[in-house]
């Protein structure tokens, strides 16, 4: 995807981060697997950018699950995610209870035979 020019709303480096374009709310990722380095861009509303800022677990959660389901793309084992599978993900791990979200977590831990926790961790200690 192309990269994406605007006010930054959120993150830093080569890290999740939002940017405010012409109006529009682009929450962008960076994924590399491999050799092969990609930017993520999905339009995201301003409530759920209110939800990142607020909630570093949330947005460490958003992150690891994301990526990790972006990796599969990269390598072809999964078909690409859409602006309305997205906005599916982030409904569910920024809005809905996090009961939901912690099984969420454990089913990606499943599927993807990883370990999302030490990930979030490693977020999270950078937030404090």
């Amino acid at each position: 995807m192309a990269a994406i020019s605007g006010k930054r709303r959120m993150g830093d480096g080569y890290e999740p981060h939002v940017d405010d374009v012409e109006g529009r709310l682009i929450y962008s990722l960076p994924v590399d697997s491999g050799h092969v380095s990609l930017s993520f861009e999905y339009e995201i509303e301003a409530g759920d950018l209110a939800v990142l800022l607020d909630d570093a677990y949330r947005r460490a959660i958003l992150h690891w699950v994301l990526h990790t389901k972006l990796q599969r793309t990269i390598t072809g084992m999964a078909g690409e995610i859409s602006q309305a599978d997205f906005r599916a993900l982030l409904l569910e791990i920024l809005h809905s209870p996090i009961d939901n979200v912690e099984q969420l977590i454990q089913a990606v831990n499943r599927e993807h035979n990883i370990h999302l926790q030490y990930y979030i961790d490693l977020d999270l200690a950078q937030v404090r």
